[in-house]
């Protein structure tokens, strides 16, 4: 079920990323417009835990993530219709359906707490492997039918493949809603035991470093040219293939973190994809490279997102009455260092080109990964000695 919901929510986010900027294109919309659409419409995504405690002090959340998702799918509809008509128009909506998109991952977060911690790790994985694999292919499908359907017709095809998983939530359990003002108090409550821990600092420690940022994944579809790939190559390789090898390695990262340490599947992904940055690298540059490179790069990307899902439920615990905001606030986070990675990826190329790029992507995964590895054996040491000396 947690893999619908993310469905929902990775179809929603394909729709300003990948939907609109084909579309407006076919339009006559220059790149640097599209791309000023893209990073207004992305604007919530890191600021969405200042509007996130409105679904813990309001409706259930399984509402909201209905509430969420139907919203969202609206507004998106909307832009697509406005295309014709109204640039402006079609940033205000994008940038409200991006509000709402923010509105299904903070209850979704919300309802993934909620389980018990044997089965949170799983339930990472299916989210992450909707929310990429299903993302991804979602994305494609709208593209691929936007050369087919008129403006009306698309908007109502985007707008189903967000409602329809979505509807799932109503399967889902959770407790009942307190009363409105014992919810508020329990609200901070909540969110100052969690910020007042030492086990959260500790994790913001792995959340802000650039292990799990994947941000090659963000430049990816430009390197075609580098490795001498073709456009289709290019395509089916960042795209598709990508979306589906994510998904895979989101569920083993789930799978990983319902038998280890958290942390220490944390730590781990960081290696894993300085392997494949480092074959990108100083591997030949044939298309053949950006293949096998991208694919392994693709898995590492979905099992660094599905443990750090599994690491910010973790550290937000069983809260009843704050949760949606905690998670809002620790993903807020996990986005910073794609946003920096990103921007220092591409300093790199502008330095040393492709080499460059992968060979500082994969420093900054494999150095920090393996510094975070000793660290949370570190800390595992120091807890299993306390446990001992109680």
């Amino acid at each position: 079920m947690f893999g619908a919901l993310g469905l929902a929510l990775g179809v929603a986010n394909s729709v300003i990323v990948f939907l609109s900027p084909f579309v407006l294109r076919a339009h006559g919309i220059s790149v640097d417009r599209i791309a000023e659409v893209v990073a207004i419409a992305s604007i919530p995504n890191v600021w969405y835990f200042l509007y996130s405690p409105l679904v813990d002090i309001g409706l259930s959340r399984r509402t909201w993530v209905i509430t969420g998702a139907t919203s969202a799918a609206v507004l998106a509809a909307s832009a697509i219709f406005a295309v014709n008509s109204s640039l402006s128009w079609v940033i205000a909506l994008l940038f409200a359906s991006g509000v709402m998109n923010s509105v299904i991952s903070a209850s979704a977060g919300a309802l993934m707490s909620s389980l018990p911690e044997t089965v949170r790790g799983s339930a990472s994985g299916w989210y992450q492997s909707g929310n990429l694999g299903g993302g991804a292919a979602g994305g494609g499908v709208l593209v691929w039918l936007a050369e087919r359907l008129s403006l009306w017709e698309l908007g109502i095809a985007a707008a189903m493949l967000i409602i329809v998983p979505s509807l799932v939530a109503v399967r889902l359990r959770e407790a009942t809603t307190p009363e409105e003002g014992h919810t508020l108090r329990g609200l901070f409550a909540d969110i100052g035991g969690i910020l007042s821990t030492r086990q959260t600092w500790l994790g913001l420690v792995f959340i802000l470093s650039p292990v799990s940022s994947a941000a090659v994944g963000n430049l990816i579809s430009g390197l075609g040219p580098d490795y001498k790939a073709s456009a289709s190559e290019v395509t089916w390789v960042s795209g598709i293939a990508a979306g589906i090898l994510s998904a895979i390695g989101s569920l083993v990262g789930g799978w990983a973190c319902n038998r280890i340490d958290k942390r220490l599947a944390y730590a781990l992904a960081g290696p894993f994809a300085a392997i494949f940055g480092a074959y990108l690298a100083f591997a030949p540059k044939t298309p053949q490279t950006f293949a096998w490179g991208h694919s392994g790069y693709s898995l590492a990307a979905g099992f660094g997102y599905a443990v750090f899902t599994a690491l910010v439920l973790d550290l937000i615990g069983s809260k009843r009455h704050g949760a949606a905001t905690a998670y809002s606030f620790l993903v807020a986070g996990g986005n910073v260092p794609i946003l920096y990675m990103t921007w220092l990826d591409g300093v790199a190329y502008k330095r040393q080109g492709v080499t460059g790029l992968m060979s500082f992507d994969a420093l900054g995964n494999g150095l920090v990964g393996v510094a975070l590895l000793f660290l949370a054996l570190l800390v595992r040491k120091q807890a299993q000695r306390q446990s001992s000396s109680t």
